[in-house]
C-alpha cells in the first residue's frame, strides 16, 4: 500500500524566476525524487515554478520524519525544497495505483529505475530485476497515470538505448538513429520502457522521452568520485587507447531543466494558447510522442574530462603516461570475465567495459533546442567545479564509465584485480588525508 506524507524539509530560499515563465498552477509528481536525477528535478521545479504543488514518489520512507538527519546525503540534496511525499514501490502495481489515485497529478516525471553497476551491466545476472523495475515498473506508472487522469508524462530514459552496440561509433547522432540491436541489459530495459511510454501518447495524456548522456553533479557517486580516487591510487598516468574518443557528459542540473521544459511543453500544447517556457522562449512545436537526446552539447574526451577533475583537486598527472592498446585491453577483459566466472568474485573489468572506454559517443542537441528550447545553463567547466566541491569529502563509490584504464593498469601490474572492501576503505582514507 502507498503511504502518504506531506510537509517541507525547510524554508524556500530566494528564487530568481525567469520572466514570462508559465504560471499555471499544476500538481506534479517526480518518481525517484530522492535519487540523483530526481532530486535535481525537484530543485529545478522549485526554482522555476515555486507555485506548483510538487510530490515525490519513492520506495523509501520519508526521511524528513526521522529524528536525526545527520549525514543524510539524499535529504541534503532536497534541503530548502517544499514537497509532498508518497511511499510506493513501482514494481507493485496496486501500490502505484493507490499512490497516483491519492495524488491525482497533472503531470508525472518518471525517473525511478535501476542502473546496474558497470561490473554487472555487461552480464545477464541481474536481467530479471532490471526489467522488473525499468520495464514493468514503467508499465505500472503509465497505466496508473492514465487512470488518474494525468495529462503529461515525461520519462527519463538513457542514451544507452541507441549507443550500446560496442562495435559502432556514434559521432553527432540524432533522434533518427535506430535503437541498438546489440545492447546491455540496462539499454534493453530502457528501449522497452520507451516503447511503452511513446505508445501511451494520445490526446488525453501527452508523453515524451528524454535520453540523457553520462551524468555528473551534486549527488553523483559514479563518475566524479572514482575519477578523484585515481589520484590516491596513483593511477592517473594510465590511458586506454589513444584517449581521443569524444563522448557526451551532462551536468545533472541541465538535465533537470530539460525535464521542466518538457513538462511545460506537454501541458501548454494541451491548452488553447501555448505559452512561453521557463527560459522565456515561445513554443513552436509539441514534444508529444517525441524522444530527445539531452547533453551539455560539449563533446569531450574522457582523458580531458578526467584531467579537468584532477585539476580541481590540485593534481596534475606525470608527464610520462602509459598508453594501453585497445586490443590488449580487450584480451585482459576476457581474462577478467573468465576469472569472475570461475571465482565468483566480480571485477570492474570486462571486454564490454574496455570497448565502452574507447568508443566515440556524442549526439546532436538540435531537436531538444528546437522543440523544448533546451540550452544548457551550466557549462562543463562550471559543472565540474561544482561537482568536485561536493565530491571532495565523498568516499570512493565504485568504477565509472571510462575508468577502465586504471583497472587495466592494475591488471598489467598484478595480472589479477581484486577490488575488495578493505582496499576501497584504504583509498578513501588516503583521499581524506589528501584533502586535509
Amino acid at each position: 500500500m502507498a503511504k502518504l506524507a506531506e510537509g517541507d524539509s525547510g524554508t524556500i530560499g530566494t528564487v530568481q524566476k525567469i520572466p514570462n515563465c508559465s504560471s499555471t498552477p499544476v500538481k506534479i509528481m517526480v518518481t525517484g525524487g530522492l535519487g540523483f536525477v530526481g532530486s535535481a528535478i525537484v530543485r529545478s521545479l522549485q526554482e522555476f515554478h515555486p507555485e506548483w504543488d510538487v510530490w515525490i514518489l519513492d520506495k523509501g520512507e520519508d526521511r524528513r520524519q526521522r529524528n536525526s538527519h545527520e549525514g543524510d546525503d539524499e535529504l541534503d540534496l532536497l534541503r530548502g525544497c517544499q514537497y509532498g511525499y508518497v511511499q510506493a514501490d513501482i514494481t507493485d502495481k496496486t501500490s502505484v495505483m493507490d499512490a497516483l489515485a491519492m495524488i491525482n497529478a497533472d503531470a508525472i516525471i518518471h525517473t525511478a529505475g535501476i542502473v546496474p553497476s558497470l561490473s554487472e551491466r555487461y552480464a545477464r545476472r541481474l536481467e530479471a530485476l532490471v526489467k522488473a523495475v525499468n520495464v514493468e515498473g514503467t508499465r505500472h506508472m503509465v497505466d496508473a497515470a492514465r487512470k488518474s487522469k494525468c495529462r503529461a508524462f515525461v520519462y527519463t530514459s538513457s542514451c544507452c538505448t541507441v549507443i550500446d552496440d560496442m562495435s559502432q561509433s556514434y559521432a553527432n547522432i540524432d533522434e533518427r538513429w535506430p535503437v541498438s540491436p546489440k545492447s546491455s541489459i540496462y539499454g534493453e530495459s530502457k528501449v522497452e520502457a520507451e516503447q511503452i511510454v511513446i505508445a501511451a501518447n494520445d490526446k488525453s495524456m501527452s508523453t515524451c522521452v528524454l535520453r540523457p548522456s553520462v551524468l555528473f553533479g551534486e549527488g553523483d557517486n559514479q563518475l566524479i568520485p572514482p575519477i578523484h580516487a585515481c589520484i590516491a591510487k596513483g593511477e592517473t598516468r594510465w590511458v586506454i587507447g589513444d584517449g581521443k574518443n569524444l563522448w557526451d557528459t551532462t551536468y545533472v542540473g541541465n538535465v533537470a531543466d530539460a525535464h521542466v521544459l518538457a513538462v511545460e511543453n506537454l501541458l501548454d500544447f494541451q491548452s488553447a494558447e501555448p505559452k512561453r517556457g521557463c527560459n522565456g522562449r515561445a513554443r513552436a512545436e509539441s514534444a508529444a510522442g517525441e524522444t530527445f537526446f539531452i547533453q551539455n552539447n560539449e563533446p569531450i574526451s574522457f582523458r580531458e574530462f578526467s584531467l579537468a577533475v584532477w585539476k580541481e583537486f590540485g593534481h596534475f598527472p606525470p608527464a610520462w603516461q602509459i598508453h594501453i592498446p585497445e586490443g590488449l585491453g580487450w584480451v585482459l577483459g576476457l581474462v577478467a570475465e573468465v576469472f569472475t566466472r570461475v571465482s565468483g568474485t566480480p571485477t570492474t573489468l570486462s571486454r564490454g567495459s574496455v570497448m565502452d572506454a574507447c568508443a566515440m559517443r556524442y549526439a546532436s542537441g538540435d531537436k531538444a533546442r528546437r522543440i523544448l528550447g533546451y540550452q544548457p545553463r551550466v557549462g562543463l567547466e562550471a559543472g565540474i567545479r561544482a561537482s568536485c566541491e561536493v565530491s571532495a569529502a565523498a568516499p570512493f563509490a565504485g568504477p565509472c564509465c571510462g575508468f577502465w584504464a586504471c583497472e587495466l593498469g592494475r591488471w598489467m601490474l598484478s595480472l589479477v584485480v581484486l577490488t575488495d572492501a578493505n582496499a576501497d576503505q584504504h583509498y578513501a582514507k588516503r583521499l581524506t588525508r589528501e584533502r586535509r
